[in-house]
C-alpha cells in the first residue's frame, strides 16, 4: 500500500457521492479522506478485523472475500465502479468485518478513519443518503450474486444426482447379472448330486435280474430325486425373491429320513466313506418332506466335499425340551473360527466347495421356515458338526 497526494478538488467532483457538493464543502471533506494505492494481491480489509475505517473507490478493481477452508477463500461480490463506498455497513453496525476486500487489479482508494465518516454524516445530508444508496446496491447485487451461485451449485448438484442415478443403476445391473450367474452356478453343482443318484440307481436296475421290490425302491428313489430337480429350482427362485412356501405335513421321525439317508448313503459308497446313524427317538414333527429332504442332504453333501476316503459321517438324534435335535456329524478337515461365523452368509464359500455358497443360506433359510434353528460347531482337522432344533408335535 502506498500513500498518494490528498485528493484534489477536481476529483472529489467526479465521484458520484460528492457530487453536487459545494467546493468550500468539499476542501473540508477532502481534510478528512486520504488516497491511497494498492498492488494487485494487497489487502485493503482483512476479515474478522474491528472496523475503524471506510473506503471510496476511485479506479481499479477489488474483490469482496470470505474465508472456507484454511487459506482459501471465495469471491463473494466485487467492487469496480468510481465512487463506489464499502467498508461502511460495519461502522454503522459496529460489528467486526465479515468479509475481506483484496485488490484484483492496481486500485487506489479514498480512505475515512471512523470520526471523519462519523462528520461526514452528520454534516452533509447527501453524503448519508449515498451511503444508504451504498448499502441498499451492494445488498442488491450480494444477493443476486448468491442466488446466481446457489443456481450454478443447484446445476451441479443435479447433474452429480443423475450422473450418481446412472452409476446405481449401473451397479444394480451388474449386481443382478452377478447373482444371476452366481445362482445359475449353484443350480448346475446342487444338481449334480441327485443327478449321480439318478444315473447311479438306473445302472443297477440295468445291471441284473433283481427282485420287483428292489426295482420299486429303486425307482422310487429315482423318482424321488427327479421331484428334487424341480425343489431346487423352486426354493433357489423363492429364494431370491425373498420369500418362500411351505407344504408342512405331520410326519413321523426319524421314518420320513429314511430314504434321505439312503441316498446320502449310496453317495457316500460312491466316495468310499460310511454311514452310522443312531436315530431310536421316535416323534412327530410337522415338516415339508422335500424340503426338509434338500436340507439333510446339502449338509451331508457338504460333509463328504470335507472328508477323506474312508471318512465317517455319523446323524443321531434326541429329544430335548420337546424339540428335536439333529446332528450331522463328520470327520473332516474341519473350519477356523473366522469360516464358523461367515458359514451360514450367503454367497460364502470354503475350500474344497466349488459352488456359490448358497447350499447353508438356503438350509438356515428352510429351517427358520420351520420354526427351528441350526447351529454349526467345528474344529480345525477334526470336524464338523451341524445340529438343527426342531419343534414336536405334542400327543
Amino acid at each position: 500500500m502506498r500513500i498518494l497526494d490528498p485528493p484534489p478538488i477536481a476529483l472529489l467532483e467526479q465521484l458520484d457521492p460528492f457530487q453536487g457538493v459545494h467546493p468550500e464543502e468539499l476542501k473540508k471533506i477532502s481534510n478528512l479522506m486520504q488516497r491511497q494505492s494498492y498492488e494487485p494481491g494487497e489487502t485493503l480489509i482483512k476479515e474478522g478485523t474491528v472496523a475503524t475505517q471506510f473506503f471510496v473507490l476511485i479506479k481499479g478493481q477489488l474483490d469482496v472475500v470470505k474465508s472456507i477452508e484454511g487459506d482459501e477463500f471465495e469471491v463473494l461480490n466485487f467492487i469496480e465502479h468510481s465512487g463506489e463506498l464499502f467498508g461502511e455497513m460495519a461502522l454503522v453496525e459496529d460489528k467486526v468485518r465479515s468479509a475481506g476486500i483484496v485488490a484484483r487489479e492496481e486500485s487506489e482508494v479514498l480512505v475515512v478513519e471512523k470520526e471523519g465518516f462519523l462528520e461526514l454524516v452528520n454534516h452533509f445530508p447527501q453524503f448519508t443518503l449515498e451511503v444508504a444508496r451504498s448499502i441498499s446496491n451492494y445488498l442488491r447485487r450480494t444477493d443476486s450474486t448468491l442466488i446466481g451461485t446457489l443456481e450454478a451449485k443447484n446445476r451441479e448438484l443435479s447433474s452429480t444426482i443423475e450422473e450418481l442415478q446412472e452409476t446405481r443403476q449401473a451397479l444394480v445391473q451388474n449386481e443382478r447379472l452377478s447373482i444371476i450367474g452366481r445362482m445359475a452356478s449353484t443350480i448346475l453343482h446342487d444338481l449334480k448330486n441327485p443327478m449321480t443318484t439318478i444315473a447311479g440307481f438306473a445302472q443297477l436296475i440295468g445291471l441284473k435280474e433283481m427282485p420287483y421290490e428292489e426295482v420299486v425302491k429303486y425307482t422310487k428313489v429315482i423318482s424321488q430325486q427327479v421331484m428334487q430337480f424341480n425343489t431346487l429350482a423352486q426354493e433357489l427362485l423363492a429364494f431370491a425373491r425373498g420369500s418362500s412356501e411351505l407344504k408342512l405335513e405331520v410326519m413321523e421321525f426319524p421314518k420320513c429320513i429314511q430314504d434321505t439317508l439312503m441316498n446320502v448313503q449310496f453317495n457316500l459308497v460312491q466316495q468310499k466313506m460310511n454311514l452310522v446313524t443312531d436315530l431310536q427317538c421316535k416323534v412327530r414333527v410337522n415338516l415339508d418332506p422335500n424340503r426338509f429332504h434338500r436340507v439333510v442332504e446339502n449338509l451331508a453333501n457338504n460333509a463328504i466335499e470335507a472328508m477323506e476316503e474312508g471318512g465317517v459321517l455319523k446323524v443321531f438324534s434326541k429329544v430335548q425340551d420337546d424339540r428335536l435335535i439333529l446332528s450331522i456329524k463328520d470327520d473332516g478337515h474341519g473350519m477356523a473360527p473366522e469360516v464358523v461365523e461367515k458359514v451360514f452368509d450367503e454367497f460364502f464359500t470354503h475350500k474344497k466347495h466349488s459352488g456359490t455358497g448358497l447350499g447353508l443360506a438356503i438350509v438356515k433359510s428352510i429351517v427358520s421356515d420351520h420354526e427351528g434353528s441350526i447351529s454349526v460347531d467345528s474344529v480345525v482337522d477334526q470336524g464338523t458338526t451341524f445340529t438343527i432344533n426342531l419343534p414336536v408335535i405334542q400327543d
